[in-house]
């Protein structure tokens, strides 16, 4: 008996310690996964230096003070907009698959460690709004960039994130048995974000003064900038990627994170080689800075083209993936400029929407065990209504995100709240100066024969002046010394100048 009584309480002895065992373990699971999550959330918030970088490096030196102070606006703003309505938005309890209705102002959380998944979206959240400000850059105020910015940040990325990645919203739950595919942001971020930066870009239209590329509009530090900034976001890139598995305790989540990083390191290095194949062999440019500025765009463009796909594209699919992004990338962009009068100065639309677009849908055809290149005769119906999802979700994602930001980026321009004061005087000056040779050329009845008996029609040997932009950027210039730019400018020039 006394025997039997030992072996019971060893018995109780070991299950009490396996218990323990399994409760410190749980502790640990849990700590790797909060670790995984708040060092990559911390890894993606050095996105926005990246962005600051690449913008800098890109524009004219005018415009350098807006973008840096835009960039810090999207921690200021973007904080303030995701801890009041962002987070509940996103990830509140639904009864429709909309939005969320619960958690405003971080309100009744279930414990602190729910505050590790709310900063790591929020790091997802102001990599969103900061794409926008790429296509606005140097011509949004503040006062309307802070507007738009905390109700992107607030509202419109986090009711597209409740669509897809809550686990209740319509798009991704068993509220319509729809799961729509898109790993790491491909739709979610990327074309979002470029949707609501081509509204942006297409209130403010083009500029009314054509933006000279002279000699001192780009410092001799850009190209570092640019080659900075492009690696800086790339470390963003990778935890970006990487973390969107969530977590890294369970069995098979170590080999999805070490696939996501691999396949954007690879998508990266193959749309920057078909960026600068395509630059050189098709486009055929030979301005070296503007090489590095559009491979540059090439490598990112490819890298958002596989965020759709990273955890399950094998890592030659995710060399197509980002050669074919890359590609559609320098397509939308020479389109946009050649075809369109919609001006977007770092190309902001062209890396995050057009590649964004193509990895969503290409996700259902790349999937290494479910897609339509892969799951044989028995799989084609699953995979195929999975491209149909995707496209609807896409459909979805565009459509809601430029009804709403057209309509505030209207609303603001309207109110005057929406150009920045240099944008404002600019457009005035060249609606002058048009309207000023407008009169010249009908008073003075003078016409092509007058031109061509007194010799005018004859080329003349260029004058070198100021643009009107260059006046503007130049802090010592004096309110005499502009007008008597403006003044100086000769009739040809203001016709190649206003668009």
């Amino acid at each position: 008996m006394a025997t039997l009584e030992t072996l019971d309480g060893r018995m109780n002895a070991t299950e009490a310690a396996i218990a323990e065992i399994n409760a410190t373990l749980g502790v640990y699971a849990v700590s790797l996964d909060t670790l995984l999550l708040i060092l990559c959330g911390c890894l993606i918030m050095t996105m926005q230096a990246g962005f600051a970088l690449l913008e800098v490096g890109s524009v004219k030196v005018a415009n350098v003070h807006a973008i840096l102070l835009n960039n810090v606006m999207d921690v200021c703003v973007g904080t303030a907009g995701y801890f009041f309505f962002g987070y509940a938005v996103a990830f509140g309890e639904t009864t429709n698959g909309y939005m969320g209705t619960v958690h405003f102002g971080l309100s009744h959380l279930e414990s602190d460690d729910a505050l590790t998944w709310v900063f790591f979206q929020y790091s997802f959240a102001a990599t969103a709004t900061a794409i926008v400000s790429g296509a606005m850059v140097g011509r949004a105020s503040y006062h309307g960039y802070l507007i738009y910015s905390f109700v992107i940040t607030g509202f419109v990325y986090p009711t597209v994130v409740h669509w897809t990645w809550s686990g209740s919203g319509w798009l991704n739950s068993d509220l319509y048995d729809l799961a729509y595919q898109d790993f790491a942001g491909s739709g979610v971020v990327h074309a979002c974000g470029g949707t609501a930066a081509l509204m942006g870009a297409i209130v403010l239209g083009r500029r009314k003064l054509a933006k000279d590329v002279e000699e001192h509009a780009i410092s001799e530090s850009a190209p570092a900038l640019v080659t900075l900034g492009f690696f800086i976001l790339m470390v963003g890139f990778f935890a970006f990627n990487g973390s969107s598995q969530g977590a890294m305790s369970s069995d098979g989540d170590a080999g999805a994170v070490a696939r996501a990083v691999m396949n954007t390191g690879l998508a990266c290095a193959s749309g920057g080689l078909a960026t600068i194949l395509f630059e050189r062999l098709v486009h055929k440019k030979i301005n070296d800075y503007y090489v590095l500025c559009i491979v540059v765009n090439g490598c990112l463009g490819g890298t958002v083209a596989v965020c759709a796909s990273a955890n399950v594209v094998t890592t030659y699919g995710a060399l197509l993936t980002g050669f074919s992004g890359a590609i559609i990338h320098c397509l939308w962009s020479i389109s946009l400029h050649k075809f369109t009068s919609i001006e977007d100065p770092v190309d902001a639309t062209a890396v995050h929407l057009a590649p964004g677009i193509w990895g969503v849908i290409l996700c259902p055809f790349m999937d290494k065990e479910n897609g339509i290149f892969y799951c044989g005769y028995a799989g084609q119906y699953d995979a195929w209504r999975q491209l149909g999802v995707n496209v609807a979700g896409l459909v979805a994602i565009i459509a809601y995100t430029a009804v709403i930001t057209f309509f505030i980026f209207t609303v603001l321009d309207k109110a005057k709240l929406l150009r920045s004061h240099q944008e404002k005087l600019e457009h005035e000056a060249a609606v002058r100066l048009h309207e000023e040779e407008l009169r010249q050329q009908h008073g003075s009845g003078h016409g092509f024969f007058h031109d061509v008996f007194h010799g005018h029609g004859q080329a003349e040997e260029p004058v070198p002046t100021k643009s009107v932009s260059s006046v503007f950027a130049d802090a010592s210039a004096d309110p005499s010394e502009t007008e008597v730019v403006f003044r100086s400018q000769e009739a040809s020039v203001i016709r190649d100048s206003v668009v």
